[in-house]
């Protein structure tokens, strides 16, 4: 890196003050005054700018939402290609790792690569059936156990499904602990890897990367038709554990399925790979009654059974509804109607979902939606809550074209007096309810 390129800390103040000018032009002021101006420019050698933002949220933000608009502005004012790099308040920068990392310099037990947000715990993870075996592999990775560490972990699933949660739970633990890690999305991984190139620091970068203790990258499926990125990352791998350290890895699809090179699956295929599904009704009413005890707050039994029936597509739009209902709760307006009306955005994934099911479907979703069984739903009992049901079910079915005594034999052989009755009830209750519109688009 020539003299030039390397900013002392005035000029790097003044270029990211130019910067900043840049933004202000692009941007609302929102954007500035609480993301971009806390901020402050740590580094710049040439074609990487290390950014301090106040917090791993900061971080988050700013990586998702402005990293694109910032490396355009920071390459027309440093007059190169940029690419950004983002360390929370009081974490190592990369020049901090690499100077700590070189050699005859002494390990340090607070190192880490990439921004981990420490308030998302193994505590805080609620374990169940869909996650278990992703929860126990991770976690076993920073607990003594007499068995051996299996690595690589590889966790897959739909977004929303907390691999994220658990990927910065392990992080922060193995981090506590003492031990070197390295947590990065695939991309960020990719952006410092090509900066590198661009830098002539490739060694650089390896030397700090692959003599980590733990290695973790978060969305794999960006890396699918990146070769040189996935073979930079089968090396490092391979250097991590060549040296005793653990690899974790998360993608949205299994990796089988992300047209990897084949030295690629071949390392991930040699530990386990787990998928993280979506919690079934008993463990989402769990989550409900975890997430309320967190916040210090309380919903009725009415509305916890309300929520766990609703069949979010992930735990994290599970957990928007759940802060939905406490901000009800907390303005004293929550009851049924406010409560549907701000789970319908969920409801309408949920019918999504499911818009190419048939005649079972759709009963089952009602079902769902009053909490019952589908067996109580076409059953006879003349429970009112049964009712409710089967007169919703009668309108949705009548709606799709279904003769009356065709409804009549789906509803346990009910007369087609009681089965018109029924759909005209449901049909007012359909209207009545924003919630139940939404539930019966599909």
């Amino acid at each position: 890196m020539d003299d030039r390129a390397r900013l002392d800390a005035r000029e790097l103040a003044r270029g990211w003050q130019a910067v900043l000018g840049r933004l202000e032009l692009e941007l609302n002021p929102y954007n500035i005054t609480t993301w971009l101006a806390p901020a402050r420019a740590r580094s710049f050698d040439g074609a990487v700018l290390t950014l301090e933002a106040r917090s791993a949220m900061a971080c988050e933000y700013l990586d998702r939402r402005l990293r694109v608009v910032i490396e355009r502005a920071a390459a027309h004012v440093f007059g190169t290609t940029v690419t950004l790099a983002l360390v929370a308040a009081g974490e190592t920068s990369t020049e901090d790792f690499e100077a700590a990392v070189a050699p005859g310099a002494p390990a340090s037990g607070t190192l880490a690569i990439g921004a981990v947000n420490c308030s998302l715990t193994f505590e805080d993870y609620l374990a169940a059936e869909g996650n278990r075996l992703a929860y126990q592999a991770c976690i076993a990775l920073v607990e003594p156990a007499e068995e051996l560490v299996t690595s690589p972990v590889v966790l897959f699933g739909s977004p929303g499904m907390g691999k994220t949660h658990l990927l910065h739970a392990l992080a922060c633990r193995a981090k506590d602990m003492g031990r070197r890690v390295a947590c990065l999305s695939a991309e960020e991984f990719t952006n410092r890897f090509q900066g590198a190139l661009r830098a002539r620091r490739a060694d650089e970068f390896q030397d700090q990367i692959r003599t980590v203790d733990l290695l973790i990258v978060d969305d794999l499926q960006y890396i699918a038709g990146k070769t040189a990125t996935q073979v930079e990352l089968v090396c490092t791998m391979d250097a991590v554990s060549n040296i005793g350290g653990h690899i974790v890895v998360a993608s949205e699809r299994h990796p089988f399925e992300l047209g990897l090179i084949d030295r690629l699956e071949s390392r991930l295929s040699a530990g386990i790979i787990t998928r993280v599904d979506p919690f079934e009704w008993q463990e989402r009413r769990a989550f409900v009654e975890h997430v309320a005890r967190r916040k210090r707050g309380g919903l009725p039994a009415w509305a916890i059974d309300r929520l766990a029936a609703v069949n979010a597509p992930s735990v994290r739009v599970l957990l928007g509804c759940v802060n939905a209902a406490m901000a009800l709760e907390r303005a004293q307006k929550l009851d049924m109607r406010g409560l549907d009306a701000s789970l319908a955005g969920v409801t309408v994934l949920e019918s999504a979902q499911a818009a190419t099911g048939g005649e079972q479907d759709l009963l089952d979703r009602i079902a769902r939606y009053f909490a019952i069984a589908t067996e109580d739903l076409v059953g006879r009992s003349r429970s009112p809550r049964f009712n409710d049901a089967r007169a919703v079910a009668a309108a949705a079915l009548q709606k799709r074209g279904y003769s009356l005594p065709r409804i009549a034999a789906i509803l346990s052989g009910r007369d087609k007096s009681t089965v018109s009755t029924l759909a005209s009830r449901g049909r007012a209750m359909i209207e009545e309810q924003d919630i139940l519109r939404h539930l019966l688009a599909g």
